[in-house]
């Protein structure tokens, strides 16, 4: 069996989304955008530990912004081959399919339905099926120690039960010589003379209490006196050769608790029941290579489908493109990037290549990306943002350096994930060595319609006023530039900011020498001209950009007004429009 996919509607941060999943599913977004009410519609349909009382939900879970009074959660199960879920669903399967759909109406009382799809859909009484086919779910929330002492008790019964006849009869034996030992543990203990000096006294207190105490008498045990009560109290501890060690930090803690739950999910197997599993922030408490240790070791872990949410870039760096559920909200509506787990992802990804790597993977996180050439504009883009007070975090927003120009696999990693992007690239004159004579263009919006042309995007008309004028970009070697490529330029430049490519004059070192930022960069290099300002910035760009902003960060302010900073306010202007209340007209 497999969760092929999911239909909400109205409720929580759904109002009408469908959502594909694989057998291993990673689900990523941003705080608050229905990753846990994703995995509540599923508890709805698919957890025992759901209640009768919380199947009938409150006023709080019908999404208000639609204004709906109508909740309803769809699922759809393909490859239903076992023998316990075909018993159990019966003629609500066919070819190995069968839809399970919670409705709920405001003032009203849920139902259960099932059916081979939704037009054969009959009600259920109860959710009947849940003893055949359950979610086994973990809270982000969980206590570490109640959870281990929980898991602790559960895996050991589970492997009790589990004993062969033999092996009960030659354990029963071995804590009968435990009691014994115990016994004799806590009769030396009751010898000691500062233990019996202390409860002599004790016990007199108590007989002139009560008469009923005379014959009776307090005493200290090693921490039980009874051998079973003993074993059911067992604490996880580590330990050393034969030295036990205490349970020390949380994230070694979590680590324990995954271990022994995926363990009993192992041991409680069984053919009469089919069981997935759903874990949120698996990563919690545990450092970069731990998180990408713990990832693959859940994938390889089960044979079951699994779901997991995650915030960390190091999880999702370790999943299969093809596997990932990025949710994305868009006026106040979540949605899944692509309809959930697809092939058009992993063609996305496979062309982003080598580039998937724990840095890039915050993209999928981000409600926007800044897209630049190299590092030197990281640094300078990150710190002018801070001098501006437009704080980058708060708007969930990431500046990525493709390293070079090489953005066409970036704007599609984005445009597949919704997440809202814009970049600058340099617009330096380069020479065209593949025609004779040899002629020179203007590279940068040669390259940005380039973009364009890959993304499919002509809302603007840009790319038929390109390509009626395109000829206009190119002039020989040796030759002033002429004014019709002048105005080429300017007019690309200015129409394509429209679609979030940002072009340079030039590039950033000559656009920061022009700028209000001029002198501060001449006192600091110690030039007196433009070109020999340009050269010493372009020479170990990072390096010299880093010393910089050190000691002249204060100054970016001057900035504010120019255009330099133009892609930093379009993003957080398209990126707080997305976050506001839909007026009736759904941009989805």
């Amino acid at each position: 069996m497999r969760l092929e996919k999911v239909r909400i509607k109205g409720f929580r941060n759904f109002d009408d989304t469908e959502v594909i999943f694989q057998k291993k599913t990673l689900i990523i977004g941003a705080n608050d955008v229905g990753k846990s009410n994703l995995l509540y519609a599923l508890r709805i349909l698919f957890d025992k530990t759901i209640s009768e009382h919380d199947l009938e939900l409150t006023e709080s879970d019908y999404n208000a912004y639609s204004g709906t009074d109508t909740i309803e959660i769809t699922a759809y199960l393909c490859e239903v081959t076992e023998d316990c879920l075909l018993s159990t669903f019966g003629s609500a399967v066919k070819d190995g399919k069968v839809v399970i759909r919670y409705t709920n109406q405001k003032n009203g009382t849920y139902k259960i339905l099932t059916g081979y799809d939704v037009s054969t859909l009959s009600e259920l009484q109860t959710r009947q099926y849940i003893k055949r086919l359950n979610m086994q779910y973990v809270d982000t929330n969980r206590n570490l120690f109640s959870f281990l002492s929980r898991e602790k008790i559960k895996i050991l019964q589970i492997a009790k039960e589990k004993l062969s006849e033999e092996a009960k009869a030659s354990d029963s034996q071995k804590i009968n010589e435990i009691q014994n030992s115990l016994d004799k543990i806590n009769e030396s203990i009751s010898s000691l003379q500062y233990i019996s000096t202390s409860l002599a006294q004790v016990n007199r207190e108590l007989g002139e209490l009560s008469v009923h105490n005379e014959d009776q008498a307090v005493r200290f045990v090693a921490g039980e006196s009874k051998a079973d009560k003993m074993l059911d109290n067992l604490v996880l501890a580590y330990s050393t050769g034969d030295t036990p060690l205490s349970i020390g930090g949380d994230g070694r803690n979590n680590q324990i608790f995954l271990a022994t739950w995926i363990a009993k999910q192992h041991l409680q197997k069984n053919i009469d029941h089919v069981t997935f599993y759903a874990i949120e922030e698996p990563e919690a408490h545990l450092h970069p290579h731990q998180q990408r240790k713990l990832s693959a070791y859940i994938q390889n872990s089960f044979d079951e489908q699994i779901l997991i949410t995650t915030h960390s870039p190091h999880i999702a760096s370790k999943f299969e493109p093809a596997s990932i559920v990025r949710l994305y909200s868009e006026n106040k509506y979540s949605f899944a990037s692509c309809g959930g787990c697809s092939e058009l992802l992993k063609s996305v990804f496979d062309d982003f290549g080598y580039r998937l790597n724990a840095l890039s993977a915050e993209t999928f996180f981000s409600d926007g990306v800044f897209l630049v050439e190299g590092t030197s504009e990281v640094l300078f883009y990150t710190a002018l943002a801070r001098e501006l007070k437009l704080d980058l975090d708060r708007h969930n927003i990431s500046i990525l350096s493709v390293e070079g120009v090489g953005f066409k696999p970036y704007v599609a990693i984005c445009n597949a994930l919704n997440i809202s992007w814009v970049l600058r690239t340099d617009n330096d004159i380069f020479s065209k060595t593949s025609v004779t004579p040899v002629k020179k263009y203007y590279a940068g919006i040669s390259r940005g319609i380039g973009i364009v042309k890959d993304i499919g995007d002509n809302k603007t008309g840009l790319i038929e006023y390109w390509n009626q004028h395109s000829k206009e970009n190119e002039w020989p070697k040796d030759a002033e530039i002429p004014e019709e490529a002048k105005k080429l330029n300017e007019y690309i430049r200015t129409n394509i900011k429209d679609l979030g490519i940002f072009l340079s004059d030039v590039d950033l070192e000559n656009d920061l020498a022009s700028s209000e930022l001029r002198d501060t960069l001449m006192n600091h290099y110690g030039k007196r001209n433009h070109d020999d300002l340009v050269n010493a910035m372009q020479k170990k760009k990072a390096e010299n950009m880093m010393e910089f902003l050190t000691k002249n960060h204060k100054e970016l302010s001057c900035l504010e007004e120019s255009k330099i900073v133009e892609p930093l306010t379009s993003l957080i202007r398209i990126t707080t429009e997305r976050t506001r209340p839909d007026n009736g007209e759904r941009t989805n």
